[in-house]
């Protein structure tokens, strides 16, 4: 898609023709269904609907992340944005995973969204990246795989963030009942393990079918996701996982059993 599009960015939103109504709504943007008009090809086109500093610095870390990623076959490429970072365009998803709850319910479901989220999480780890938000709707199937999306709450490498204080302490940050609970105190001072926190409570929001905002009620009663789930989920951030290598041992090892 991204060699029919154009290997650059043309940066002009006129290029792409709007659905009159968004597929989805955010408290500061938008996502519509769109069709690059030379081409024909339906893509997603997210815009701002908000001008305030956090959303333009929030649409702005997505638009940096997925242009250093533009081929990872588990990491929603950027195809094009605005040079004011206030739309950029992506392709179009078939839904998320709320949307295939059946489908990641199942062992070789689920195991395929966390093996794609594990591929996504270390190549973002690996350059100093963190996500900060991850839950069933930041992850998409994409043409048959699953990629992670919405990259706008993550933490840029320590010595690129732009400006330190727009995280706040003692605030809550990411989605409630996905985000680990050191993100409510200090989400910039947060480490790998906050992700693989959100990525056990995908886990037993899968398995069990109950939303995340209780951890004691989304911890599945089969292994090995018992034990992943407790391992991951752990309040003192030093319990967990410390690395995706860790979480796939882990996983290979049966839970620990």
């Amino acid at each position: 898609m991204k060699e029919v599009l154009g290997d650059h960015p043309r940066n002009n939103k006129a290029d792409y023709r709007l659905a009159a109504r968004p597929l989805g709504e955010g408290g500061q943007a938008r996502v519509f269904h769109a069709t690059h008009k030379a081409t024909g090809i339906e893509v997603a086109l997210k815009r701002l609907t908000s001008w305030g500093v956090d959303a333009v610095a929030r649409m702005n870390r997505e638009i940096d992340f997925g242009l250093k990623f533009p081929s990872h076959d588990n990491i929603m490429p950027v195809l094009d944005y605005g040079m004011m970072h206030d739309w950029f365009v992506m392709p179009l998803a078939q839904g998320n995973a709320e949307d295939f709850k059946s489908d990641v319910a199942t062992d070789e479901g689920l195991s395929s969204l966390i093996t794609a989220v594990c591929a996504a999480l270390e190549a973002a780890h690996q350059v100093g990246w963190l996500h900060r938000d991850l839950k069933p709707a930041n992850l998409l199937s994409v043409d048959g795989r699953w990629v992670v999306a919405d990259w706008g709450l993550g933490r840029r490498p320590r010595g690129e963030t732009t400006h330190t204080g727009r995280t706040t302490t003692d605030q809550p940050f990411g989605s409630f009942g996905f985000a680990a609970p050191e993100q409510a105190i200090d989400a910039h001072e947060a480490t790998a393990s906050a992700d693989l926190y959100s990525l056990g409570q995908i886990i037993g929001w899968a398995r069990t079918g109950e939303e995340a905002w209780n951890p004691a009620s989304c911890v599945p009663e089969d292994e090995p996701w018992r034990s992943i789930v407790l391992a991951t989920t752990q309040k003192d951030p030093a319990a967990r996982p410390q690395s995706i290598r860790e979480f796939r041992e882990l996983l290979t090892s049966g839970g620990g059993n």
